[in-house]
C-alpha cells in the first residue's frame, strides 16, 4: 500500500546526498523543492525537470513553513561533520536544534511525510559530539506528531563523485609521497550514493518503511588503511602509508582540529573509535535495493569520469 506522497521539499538538497537524490526524484517524475541559502549553491540542480529552487533560512520556522507550503513530503539532509571550537554547540545547532525547527515547520505547513538523515551509530550516548546530536535528533524525529509519518536513515560513510572518501583521500595523495595515516584500523561499510539516494526516493511512498530506521551500509567493510591502499592502487601512484596507533592519531587530532578547514578534528577521532559497520540487517536489502561494491565503481569516481557522467545525465534530463 503506497501513501500518496508526491510534492518534495530537500532541505539540504544542494549536498553532496541532496544532488544524487534530486537526480533521482527527476528520474521519477517527482516534482521536488530544493530549499537553500543561496539559490547559486544548488546550481547542479537547475537543469532536472521539475526542480525548483527556493532560498530561505532553514533555522527560522516561520520562513522554513513558508518555503514548505504546498509540499507532501520533507527531506532533511543537514549535517555537519566538524564545527567551530570543541564544544557540540556546532553540531547541537545543525542536528539537533534544526531538526526541532523543521518539525515544527511541517506541522505548521502540513507536511505530512518526513525522511531524515542520521548516521550509523548515533546514539545520545555515542562517543563523539556528531553521533550524539544525530542520536539526539533521532529521537526528536520519533517523537514527531502521529500526523506526521517519518522515516529515518543511518548510512555508513557514503562514497560516490566528489565524496569525501575516495575523492578525498585521492586529492591528499597527490600532495605528498607519504600519508600518517590516523586511525588506520576503523572499519567502514562503504555505502554507494547511488544507493543511499534510491532508499530515500523509494522510501516515500512506502508506508511499510513508515515509522522506521534503516542502517545502510555497502557489501564489504574495510578499514581506513584498506580504502586508503584502494586509492593508491586505482590511481598508479607510489606512496608510503603509515598507519598511526591509537595515541598517535589522537595527537594528529589535535594539531590538525586548528589547521584551516579541520581536516581532522578531535570530534572526528572519537567517532572512529567506534566501527561503522552494520551489526543487525541492511536497509538497503529491506527496501529491494542490492548494494553497490566499491570496485564496481572506483575506476570511474578517481579517473575523472564521475562528475562529467553525472552532468551528462543532467543534461539528458532536461533534453538537452
Amino acid at each position: 500500500m503506497n501513501l500518496p506522497s508526491r510534492r518534495v521539499a530537500l532541505i539540504g538538497g544542494s549536498g553532496f546526498v541532496g544532488r544524487s537524490i534530486s537526480e533521482h526524484l527527476a528520474r521519477e517524475g517527482i516534482e521536488q523543492r530544493i530549499l537553500t541559502r543561496s539559490r547559486e549553491r544548488a546550481r547542479a540542480s537547475w537543469p532536472l525537470p521539475g526542480a525548483s529552487c527556493v532560498e530561505c533560512n532553514p533555522y527560522d520556522a516561520a520562513s522554513l513553513a513558508s518555503a514548505l507550503s504546498d509540499c507532501d513530503v520533507a527531506i532533511n539532509l543537514v549535517g555537519i561533520l566538524n564545527e567551530r571550537g570543541d564544544n557540540g554547540a556546532g553540531f547541537q545547532r545543525a542536528h539537533v536544534d534544526l531538526t526541532r525547527t523543521v518539525l515544527a515547520a511541517c506541522a505548521d505547513a502540513g507536511v505530512t511525510r518526513y525522511l531524515h538523515m542520521s548516521a550509523l551509530n548515533a546514539a545520545p550516548v555515542a562517543p563523539s559530539h556528531y553521533l550524539r546530536t544525530k542520536g539526539e535528533a533521532e529521537r526528536l524525529v520519533r517523537a514527531a506528531p502521529a500526523g506526521l509519518a517519518t522515516t529515518i536513515f543511518r548510512p555508513s560513510v557514503i562514497f560516490g563523485p566528489g565524496d569525501g572518501l575516495f575523492c578525498r583521500f585521492d586529492a591528499l595523495l597527490a600532495l605528498s609521497p607519504l600519508l600518517p595515516l590516523a586511525c588506520a584500523s576503523a572499519r567502514f561499510q562503504p555505502v554507494y550514493v547511488g544507493d543511499v539516494a534510491s532508499a530515500f526516493v523509494r522510501a516515500i511512498d512506502d508506508r511499510r518503511s513508515v515509522g522506521q530506521a534503516y542502517d545502510l551500509g555497502g557489501p564489504a567493510v574495510m578499514t581506513l588503511e584498506e580504502i586508503v591502499r584502494l586509492v593508491v592502487r586505482v590511481t598508479g601512484r607510489t606512496r608510503l602509508i603509515l598507519p598511526l596507533g591509537m595515541l598517535a592519531s589522537r595527537l594528529q587530532a589535535e594539531v590538525f582540529e586548528h589547521l584551516p578547514g579541520k581536516p581532522f578534528s578531535r570530534d572526528n577521532f572519537r567517532s572512529a573509535t567506534q566501527d561503522s559497520v552494520l551489526t543487525g540487517a541492511n536497509g538497503l536489502t529491506a527496501l529491494g535495493i542490492t548494494p553497490t561494491a566499491v570496485d564496481a565503481v572506483i575506476d570511474t569516481l578517481l579517473r575523472g569520469g564521475g562528475e562529467r557522467m553525472r552532468y551528462d545525465r543532467l543534461r539528458r534530463h532536461a533534453g538537452r
